[in-house]
């Protein structure tokens, strides 16, 4: 989908992988082998299924929220908006202005989203219904011997 919006508009792909860590460290071979073959355990929600291992945005692409962030607010599973702006990490150094692909080393610091609606008060220096949403994270547990 990001892909085709590109193509229209002439403008940048941003590709972001998962940013998987350890203690602080990206995944060994053998812990990335664990996260992949973690099994699910009866009864529960497999944590790392509700994260995808890639995302791609562009600005101007169509985007829904898939979870609940905030819905007294109206950021709710379901939510639909508009990409107005990818804002890098700091740490990031792969980017080029020019390139028509950016592949990231890390998650955005935050993109701007401009929902369709919500209860959500106006923050000071962005248009009406603009919102910054944060990179999504979890925490789970894995086994692996090494």
């Amino acid at each position: 989908m990001a892909q085709a919006r590109c193509r229209e508009a002439g403008s940048q792909l941003f590709i972001c992988t998962a940013y998987d860590t350890f203690q602080g460290h990206r995944l060994t071979l053998a812990e990335r082998f664990s996260v992949a073959t973690k099994p699910k355990i009866r009864g529960k929600q497999n944590e790392r299924v509700a994260l995808s291992n890639r995302i791609e945005l562009a600005i101007g692409m169509k985007v829904m929220v898939t979870f609940n962030v905030e819905t007294d607010l109206d950021i709710a599973n379901g939510a639909r908006g508009e990409v107005i702006k990818v804002v890098l990490d700091e740490r990031e150094t792969a980017f080029s202005p020019l390139a028509p692909i950016i592949e990231l080393t890390y998650p955005p610091a935050y993109i701007l989203v401009k929902m369709n609606r919500t209860k959500a008060v106006q923050l000071e220096s962005l248009d009406k219904y603009v919102l910054p949403l944060v990179p999504l994270e979890r925490t789970f547990t894995i086994a692996h011997s090494r």
